[in-house]
């Protein structure tokens, strides 16, 4: 098998980890999302590491077939891989792994982009709480908190409420 056959098959190899590892990326955004709108930070821990594995993996995988596209005089971008589809020698297989990778990228890209959304919206939340909660005006509750979290109100030396 001659050198563009080897590395156009290697390519179509790379390109199919790449859509699985985009799909399953996709589910662990999904899972993120749910966490996120069901304001459940807690269910984050066992979702972070599998999503930055993944991001790990799809950073290989893309080195991989920017390698592998080197070997065949293309540079990894989208002018480049059109070039090469442009050879009468790429099958459809390829051409169609290609669009579906970029289809699954972009699905990827816009879910990521909706949860970061979610985050900075829980952060203003988050934020506006603590500014309420830490204002200085004395008529404010928030003057009844301090940085540590602990209250600033000084108990009274009275009897307090009795109950009974």
């Amino acid at each position: 098998m001659n050198d563009f056959l080897t590395n156009t098959a290697r390519l179509q190899e790379i390109m199919d980890l790449e859509i699985h590892a985009m799909q399953s990326l996709i589910q662990i955004l999904e899972q993120e999302q749910l966490v996120l709108v069901n304001n459940e930070a807690e269910k984050l821990e066992s979702i972070t590491p599998i999503k930055s594995q993944l991001l790990a993996k799809l950073v290989e995988l893309e080195k991989n077939r920017a390698s592998t596209l080197s070997q065949l005089g293309v540079n990894n971008d989208a002018a480049g891989i059109h070039g090469l589809f442009s050879d009468s020698r790429i099958n459809s297989q390829l051409k169609e792994s290609w669009h579906q990778l970029l289809k699954v990228s972009a699905d990827a890209q816009e879910q990521n982009r909706t949860n970061g959304l979610l985050i900075n919206r829980q952060l203003n939340k988050n934020q506006a709480t603590l500014n309420v909660l830490q204002s200085g005006n004395s008529h404010q509750a928030g003057s009844m908190y301090g940085a540590d979290g602990q209250s600033k109100l000084k108990p009274s030396t009275g009897r307090g409420i009795v109950a009974g």
